[in-house]
């Protein structure tokens, strides 16, 4: 009986052996004539649309502008040079989000999957989702987005951006998957996160959106960094769309600069726009965007729009640029991309970016250098990658500290206040009255609302300083800070009340929901961390600070 029970069993492993090689022949099949048949649909479309944009139509490749998503990819182009890699950049957003248990289980398959088709790039993966840039074979890249699409069907929403032919000096060596609580640096994680289920803005193929930028009513946002917006951006014609900077240092910045009422006045009533290198900061820029206009009378657009695959699918769909000036700045070893039909002297009269040390036209990033300059706002160095030419790198290498950005150079200072995203995510029943966060899943706990120039601090590495928490406030001013200890042992555990300057410096502070804090000198390469901010109304029967008290430049340790 043992031995029926094998033979039985060699027959069943063999059978579905068989029907495994069958149906992936079978899928093959299908992915080919599903390609035909796009094809076809595709050139029937790409006449009528290029005699709408009045353009030649060498000048304009229609099947660019398309998204890969719920469609097999592109085949490989026929004979790509053996030297050659193919690039991939993709994101996924996730909602509700993944659990911890899932986030842990994505990262394990999204690692597991590059080992085994050879895939190297970098990545991050949060509860939010992923985003990767990826470099691999032709085939094998391909062969990486199938199987995550066999792994979960979310990915059959993904748009995944191809390029083939890239040489392979750009090629990324390894496979790094970063683990993060974010995507895009917003500081839009957990339950600040805006709904794309609900307010996401509606995504224009790029020869759509060509056309939008020649209509009046209408504003186009760059919410990319500022230092990426200096070698290249949108330039609307004239009688179109206005462009519209928000002057970033990085994406954190974003939300305040929204939220500021000039910005508010610009876009009132207005078609917005808005673009970035692949999409992925859109998703999150536009759906915050929507949010603020749902929960706040008075403040209303027409339409919020973003184009779909950045200006990544638009620079290959204009392929001698549209309406772009300059170049695209990337994240991987290409540092930049052009309008490929696009002549070298036709590049060189857009550049609008300066060498910051000799003032002369320059547009290419190289030797990582930053500003050294340090923001009034909040005391931090500003580090915004700046432009050095080859003729001042030597300089620059020896003299860092005269280094400075163009927002530094002209004292530009980012707005202060950010919107309340969860009290707007409660006005619009994104959080539950049980408190149940349906973006993210999590539940939120009741926080105190009362306004109060007492704040509580928590999170608080052990090693932090009186002086290192003033300076992570920033301009929002510290009168005392007491160190909160433990009842027994009296040695400080990482939190403290600090009772504010002014209820204004505590509302500052206060709707940043966190601080940033400086890593100390042995863990340059960790993550920042942040401290957590409440309102800590003193009680009726409360006295506090006790006459006693008395402010110490160290928390005690027992």
């Amino acid at each position: 009986q043992l031995q029926q029970y094998h033979d039985t069993q060699d027959m069943t492993d063999g059978e579905a052996a068989t029907l495994t090689k069958a149906a992936k022949a079978a899928a093959a099949k299908a992915r080919k004539e599903a390609r035909r048949s796009l094809r076809r649909k595709l050139d029937a479309e790409s006449a009528e649309t290029i005699k709408g944009l009045g353009l030649p139509a060498t000048a304009v490749d229609v099947g660019a502008s398309k998204s890969n998503a719920n469609r097999p990819l592109p085949a490989p182009p026929a004979n790509l040079s053996p030297d050659s890699c193919t690039i991939c950049l993709f994101y996924q957003y996730k909602e509700p989000a993944w659990k911890s248990k899932e986030h842990k289980a994505a990262l394990n398959k999204v690692t597991e999957l590059a080992k085994k088709y050879s895939v190297t790039g970098r990545g991050r993966c949060a509860p939010e989702g992923l985003n990767c840039t990826m470099t691999a074979s032709a085939n094998d890249i391909r062969a990486f987005c199938y199987a995550l699409r066999d792994w979960d069907p979310s990915f059959n929403e993904t748009d995944f951006k191809l390029e083939d032919g890239v040489e392979n000096k750009h090629r990324f060596r390894t496979f790094t998957l970063r683990k993060v609580d974010e995507l895009v640096g917003y500081a839009l994680d957990g339950i600040k996160a805006p709904s794309l289920n609900r307010h996401s803005g509606n995504h224009l193929e790029a020869t759509d959106y060509h056309k939008q930028m020649e209509q009046k009513d209408t504003v186009i946002i760059d919410v990319r960094n500022a230092y990426e917006s200096d070698i290249g951006h949108f330039q609307p014609p004239e009688g179109g769309a206005e462009l519209l900077d928000p002057k970033m240092r990085t994406s954190q910045d974003f939300p305040k600069w929204l939220n500021a009422p000039a910005t508010k006045e610009k876009l009132q009533n207005k078609t917005v726009m808005m673009y970035c290198t692949g999409g992925i900061r859109c998703e999150r820029a536009t759906a915050l965007l929507n949010q603020i206009t749902d929960a706040e009378e008075g403040f209303k657009t027409k339409e919020v729009v973003m184009v779909r695959g950045g200006i990544e699918r638009y620079l290959k769909t204009f392929k001698q640029g549209g309406y772009w000036k300059g170049k695209n700045y990337l994240f991987d070893k290409r540092m930049d991309q052009a309008p490929p039909e696009k002549s070298q002297q036709d590049l060189d009269s857009e550049i609008e970016s300066k060498c910051c040390l000799c003032l002369k036209p320059c547009a290419q990033y190289r030797g990582q250098h930053k500003c050294a300059r340090t923001i009034p706002s909040t005391g931090l160095f500003c580090a915004v990658p700046v432009i050095v030419c080859n003729e001042c790198e030597q300089l620059a290498t020896d003299e860092p500290q005269t280094l400075a950005c163009p927002l530094c150079v002209k004292g530009y200072q980012t707005p202060e206040t950010a919107p309340d995203l969860v009290g707007q995510k409660r006005k619009l029943g994104l959080i539950e009255k049980g408190g149940k966060d349906l973006v993210t899943g999590q539940r939120v706990m009741h926080a105190n609302s009362t306004k109060s120039q007492r704040l509580f601090v928590g999170k608080l590495p052990l090693t932090t300083t009186a002086s290192k928490l003033r300076q992570a406030f920033g301009n929002a001013k510290i009168e005392t800070i007491h160190w909160i200890v433990d009842h027994e042992t009296k040695a400080f555990y990482g939190s403290a009340f600090c009772q504010m300057a002014s209820l204004q410096d505590a509302v500052r502070a206060h709707s940043l929901g966190s601080i940033p804090l400086l890593p100390s000198k042995k863990k340059k390469k960790r993550k920042r961390a942040k401290a957590r901010l409440a309102y800590a109304p003193i009680g009726e029967n409360e006295t506090w600070p006790l006459a006693s008290y008395t402010e110490t430049e160290f928390p005690p340790i027992g």
